[in-house]
């Protein structure tokens, strides 16, 4: 179907009309990417077929499947990201935790509501509120 890509991924990709994916349907990784041998290494195959139809992928960035299916080879479906811009995209503990709006009291993490320690945020709110308690239950 494309013209550019060897014969040999070629006859091991479905294409999936509804959804415009390009299925790999040979070996995959315990994750769910396509792989193939290249010259006995191997490597992720939606990287290769990336590199034969669009060009090299910028120094510094990987690919991220838009449209979320880690055996889609579809380069109209890749796009090339930041490490921390593909994390965040996707539904891990860090992304779902980045998306959040409220603290779990509700109070919204806002610029006036919001504390940083390193790299974790905390309500100023409920850590004020935790301090006065904290405060009263000693003077007790």
């Amino acid at each position: 179907m494309v013209e550019a890509l060897p014969e040999r991924i070629e006859q091991k990709i479905e294409y999936e009309p509804t959804s415009g994916c390009w299925m790999w349907v040979a070996a995959c990784s315990d994750v769910g990417y396509g792989n193939i041998k290249i010259r006995r290494r191997t490597v992720l195959v939606h990287r290769v077929v990336y590199e034969l139809l669009r060009g090299p992928i910028p120094l510094g960035l990987t690919l991220d499947h838009r449209c979320r299916v880690r055996s889609c080879l579809n380069p109209n479906h890749l796009e090339p990201v930041t490490f921390r811009e593909n994390i965040l995209r996707g539904e891990g503990p860090t992304a779902q935790h980045a998306r959040k709006t409220r603290c779990p009291q509700g109070h919204p993490y806002d610029a006036e509501n919001r504390q940083r320690f390193g790299r974790r945020r905390s309500c100023s709110i409920c850590t004020n509120m935790h301090h006065r308690n904290s405060y009263w239950r000693r003077r007790a």
